[in-house]
This record gives C-alpha cells, structure tokens and sequence, in this order.
C-alpha cells in the first residue's frame, strides 16, 4: 500500500562488516522494535550502534542474517520506499541556506503549514530564539544570504529535530543528533521531542544514558553484540555494564 507504514523491524542474526575490512561491527545481532514504542540504543563509542542506521537505511547490506520490515526483507524494497519509513537527525545533520521556515519544513514538504511548524518548534525549544529574530521565520540563516544569521550549533541541532518532527507516520531516528548541547539541556529537549513524538516509534542512539529513562526499551550494544535489554530499571538491577555506565555518567545531571 502507498501509505504503508513500518509495523515491525527485526534484525534476526546480522553479521556486518565495513567493505575492505577483516572484522564484524556486528557480531550476530537481533532484536525486533514495534510500533508505537521508544527505543534507546546505547553502548560506548565504537560499539557498532551508528552501524545499525546505516543498515536501515540501506548504506550498507548485511553479510549474513537477514534484516526484516513488516516481514518483508529489507532488500525487497525500493531506497525511495526505506527513505520515505524513515526521519533521521545524525550528528552531522544539514544546514541549509534558507529561512528558519524552509529549514524546519524541507522536513515534509506537503505539509507545511505555519501551526504545525509552529508546534515543532515549540517542541524543541526553540520559540524564543526565532522570535527573536531579525525576520522572525522568515530570517534567513547561515552566512551566505544577505541578512543572514548564524545560529549556535546548539540551535542547529534543535533545527534538525524539528525538521524530523514535520513528518508524521514516518520511524524517528536521533543518532546521537544531541552531542553539542550540554547532558541537561539534552534530556530536557528529548523529554519535549518525546511528548510530540508520543505516537510515532522512536529509536535514540546515544553513548550519553540521560535520555534513556525515556525509552519503554533499551538495547545495550558492546563490542557488536547485545549485552541486555529492557527498561531503565530492569537493566538497572542487572547490576552490569548499563548500571555502571549510568552511575559514572550521573554527575552529568545532577542540577546542582
């Protein structure tokens, strides 16, 4: 169906390594995500989690296992159609040339009505600095243009979650799309993108473990493999690597 959205993602099993090199990322992963729920993937730096988006979307394929949408195998349908599941913020997230309003709606464009922009940007806490605004929504950002303002990377990065946000019925996924804001202001900002991302399914990749309070399900990932998963308190009282990760980042934040 035209509107198809993603039911059911499975990995069942997958083996990957990068082209040209000798060892496995991933190390014979499974695990399958719903719709509906929050999903935090979490593990250290290096520890196979950023592979795992790029397999969604197709950069890569697996070398062995399989990885299922809707049942279906992955390489059964078109890039177009994996593109169209799927909103990302990566790191690395896009900044264009152009007004705020054509920043947050390039996210969807036949939808980009002036409430809905509106509600996102609220979402992500950025109604102030764009009122603030020469133009307000119509300033235009980046150096390039004349007039244009430059925002902080911080402010960048609340763009490219608004963006994702524009697109309804599609899976989230925020790849570590909060490094340059500071632990607090990173779970604040996942706790409003949660309460507007309520209905959509959302997977958090992070080696920071604020946010992942907020998830119905973490999947811990070291050294290509799935060590646990759960909820937060579960994989707490499993008294291993989660629970020492989270306990040497708490001092993160505490607000003093």
């Amino acid at each position: 169906p035209e509107n198809e959205d993603i039911q059911t993602i499975e990995f069942n099993n997958v083996y990957f390594k990068y082209p040209g090199t000798n060892e496995y990322i991933l190390k014979g992963i499974s695990f399958k995500i719903e719709k509906g729920k929050h999903y935090a993937i979490v593990g250290k730096n290096g520890s196979g989690k950023t592979t795992i988006t790029k397999l969604l979307l197709r950069l890569y394929q697996v070398n062995r296992g399989e990885i299922l949408i809707n049942g279906k195998n992955i390489s059964d349908y078109s890039i177009e159609k994996i593109h169209s599941f799927f909103s990302v913020v990566y790191q690395d997230y896009a900044k264009y040339a152009i007004s705020v309003k054509e920043n947050i709606g390039i996210g969807n464009l036949n939808y980009q009505t002036e409430a809905r922009i509106k509600e996102v940007v609220e979402a992500v806490g950025l109604k102030s600095v764009i009122e603030d605004l020469p133009e307000g929504y119509n300033t235009p950002l980046g150096k390039v243009l004349k007039n244009g303002v430059d925002l902080s990377g911080g402010q960048w990065q609340r763009i490219a979650l608004a963006r994702t946000l524009m697109r309804e019925n599609t899976l989230k996924i925020l790849d570590e799309p909060t490094a340059s804001l500071d632990p607090i202001q990173e779970s604040n900002l996942y706790k409003n993108y949660g309460k507007i991302a309520k209905d959509s399914t959302t997977i958090f990749i992070s080696h920071r473990l604020g946010s992942t309070k907020l998830a119905d399900i973490i999947l811990l990932i070291d050294d290509g493999k799935i060590l646990s998963s759960g909820s937060h308190e579960e994989l707490m009282r499993e008294q291993g690597l989660y629970r020492e990760m989270f306990c040497k980042q708490k001092e993160w934040y505490d607000e003093k």
